[in-house]
């Protein structure tokens, strides 16, 4: 089943492109999942990122800074656009509901900013949760705690690592 999309995004990979702004393009259902637009979302806020990251480098000169200050806004208003899509796109799998928090958690929360700032010891049920539902899903990873959680170990500390693995299994209906 097609969707009119009249969205105008960069994409890649198993998310479509359009020409530009406004541009009307059909899509194919499955290509809008969470999870497909999460790995889109992903690249986008993590360019975004690392261009702030390059702005506050010394050495820069305002000319320099320019363009990127342009690219900065082009993709601020493509993840604009993808969190819409996000926030209306039908969840059936548990990456894709994991895609979701952690857009929510970027976008509407901003949890990852204050887990950076207090720690994970000041969100203990938080952590607890987000570490099973890492765990629960081998290979995803909450994007928006990884940018905010940089230092060696900040990650890993609140979702768990390959080594310590989730603090509990997540047993619905279990005791």
């Amino acid at each position: 089943m097609a969707k009119v999309s009249r969205r105008g995004r960069a994409g890649a990979g198993d998310v479509p492109v359009t020409a530009g702004k406004g541009d009307t393009t059909v899509t194919q259902a499955e290509d809008s999942s969470i999870s497909a637009l999460h790995q889109l979302w992903v690249r986008l806020e993590n360019e975004h990122h690392e261009l702030a990251i390059t702005m506050q480098e010394a050495g820069i000169d305002a000319a320099g800074v320019e363009p990127m200050r342009e690219r900065q806004s082009w993709l601020l208003l493509e993840i604009s656009a993808v969190v819409a899509e996000i926030r209306e796109a039908p969840a059936t799998t548990l990456e894709d509901y994991l895609a979701l928090l952690d857009v929510a958690l970027e976008h509407e929360v901003d949890l990852a900013g204050d887990i950076a700032f207090y720690g994970p010891k000041d969100f203990p049920m938080i952590t607890r949760l987000l570490r099973a539902l890492a765990g629960s899903a081998p290979g995803f990873e909450f994007n928006s705690l990884r940018r905010w959680l940089s230092s060696p170990g900040q990650y890993e500390e609140v979702v768990g690592s390959a080594d310590t693995g989730a603090a509990e299994p997540i047993g619905f209906g279990e005791r």
